[in-house]
């Protein structure tokens, strides 16, 4: 029986173990030269290791033998090799010229010993135009891309290029693009980006917008940029995406929540909702999705971030005044919550029929209005519905854990700590509080303590004894 004949899931197994086999036996480095001669010079160039191939070289060189075996083979090492496509911008425009491209011949290289090289320029989109001009000539070889991710690209030639790309890519289900993309691409730049209701084409499963703050240059290119939203359209639909995940802080047309607002006509599908780190989407945009979504939703992260550490920007005000804890509790799917939000009271911990599980993180700038009692007993009363929910879902098995952010500390309900900078209470009770402080493994970062920041060191002090100070005045909520 030939190898060719075995059952394509044998025959994928074994081509894989022989792949990574060549992988660990093959080139995994690079070199380069210390300095390029200048004219008229002829310093004596010293040779060095430049650093690790990635991931696409090391692949790409070993399925380079099992490519040329037959036409079976060769598609499947296409399938290996373009399944997931990184596209990065090049850093730096120039580079050494004195080495083959064809790492097989570096050993020969490594005898060599007066190597010579010379600067030359590189294109930094270099390598997003082969792809371009690669899938544009082979729409086979487009086809078996599964996942496109690039990063670094914020320009509007880049921004042509990854539409290119994208557009002939009809199998694509993850993308990560910059957020420029939303701003520059046409109405039908995104009806070919989610496929949806095309035929012969895979409707796009998640995406990704990344954002970052750009170069005087680029920023005055996008400012100047005069495409109409893209989301206005009726023609865009993102009823087929289970995964949306907005990232990074930039002053230079951020996703908002207008934006949020327009894509809520049509994602009523999805399964996980990110929006980390940028404070340009308020808990109102992203409400938005969260109903519209609200049958499937099971993950959900609003984590605005300030770059200054610890203390987030604030979530933002519903116009409505809408009291948002039970809804919260209500979602029927939810399993994975990390959520910032104006204000928190004991509703959002009243159901015990979640299914929330591992870790729950709320932060709040302040207590809901709803409830009645004084500040302290409002917290002390949040602390409580939580702690009988995590008692609740052990009863059945299921863990879950806590932490509130709320007036700059962290409590643990479980363990009834409150984590924080004590300083300032502590010296306006005249060092007659805390009286019993423990180190704190937490920081202004949570988990992650201070991220080598300098933050301070944070103790830790039961409720009791925190309710205590904010009830002497020592702290404010």
């Amino acid at each position: 029986m030939h190898i060719s004949d075995l059952p394509q899931e044998i025959l994928s197994d074994i081509l894989l173990k022989a792949t990574k086999a060549n992988e660990a036996e093959g080139e995994s480095y690079t070199y380069g030269l210390t300095q390029a001669p200048l004219p008229l010079q002829k310093p004596k160039l010293s040779k060095y290791v430049r650093g690790p191939l990635t991931g696409e070289s090391l692949r790409w060189d070993a399925t380079n033998s099992i490519r040329q075996v037959s036409t079976q083979w060769h598609d499947w090492a296409l399938g290996y090799n373009l399944e997931h496509v990184l596209e990065r911008t090049w850093r730096g425009s120039e580079r050494w010229a004195e080495l083959t491209v064809r790492r097989r011949k570096y050993s020969i290289y490594e005898l060599i010993d007066n190597p010579s090289g010379y600067a030359v320029y590189r294109d930094p989109y270099g390598s997003l135009k082969s792809t371009d001009r690669l899938f544009a000539s082979l729409p086979s070889a487009a086809g078996h891309v599964r996942r496109l991710w690039f990063n670094g690209l914020y320009a509007a030639e880049t921004d042509k290029l990854i539409l290119s790309i994208i557009a002939n890519c009809t199998k694509l289900q993850y993308l990560s693009v910059p957020w420029t993309i939303l701003r520059r691409a046409t109405a039908q730049d995104w009806v070919d980006l989610l496929n949806v209701g095309i035929a012969g084409r895979t409707p796009l499963h998640s995406l990704e917008l990344n954002a970052v703050c750009l170069p005087r240059d680029q920023a005055a290119a996008l400012e100047s940029d005069t495409t109409i939203n893209p989301l206005k359209d009726p023609r865009v639909d993102l009823s087929s995406l289970k995964r949306l995940k907005i990232f990074g802080n930039t002053l230079h047309k951020p996703v908002c929540d207008t934006d949020l607002k327009l894509m809520a006509r049509t994602a009523t599908n999805l399964e996980c909702l990110d929006i980390t780190n940028l404070s340009t989407i308020t808990v109102a945009g992203m409400l938005a999705l969260v109903k519209a979504s609200r049958k499937t939703l099971q993950v959900l992260e609003h984590s605005p971030r300030s770059d200054d550490g610890f203390y987030h920007p604030h979530p933002g005000r519903l116009e409505t005044g809408e009291h948002i804890c039970e809804f919260l509790a209500s979602l029927p799917q939810m399993r994975d919550l990390s959520i910032s939000v104006p204000s928190m009271c004991a509703d959002l911990f009243a159901n015990h029929e979640v299914k929330w599980a591992g870790e729950l993180q709320v932060r709040a700038t302040d207590l809901c209005a709803c409830a009645t009692g004084s500040k302290p007993e409002k917290l002390q009363a949040i602390l409580a519905a939580l702690r009988d929910l995590i008692a609740a879902k052990r009863r059945i098995h299921h863990e879950l854990s806590a932490q509130l952010f709320f007036a700059g500390c962290i409590f643990e309900p479980e363990k009834r700590l409150a984590h924080g900078d004590f300083a300032l209470a502590e010296l306006g009770s005249g060092g007659r509080w805390p009286r019993d402080a423990q180190s704190s493994t937490l920081g202004p970062y949570g988990q992650s303590g201070t991220y080598g920041k300098d933050e301070g060191l944070w103790d830790a002090v039961g409720e009791g004894e925190f309710l205590e100070a904010v009830g002497r005045g020592w702290i404010v909520l």
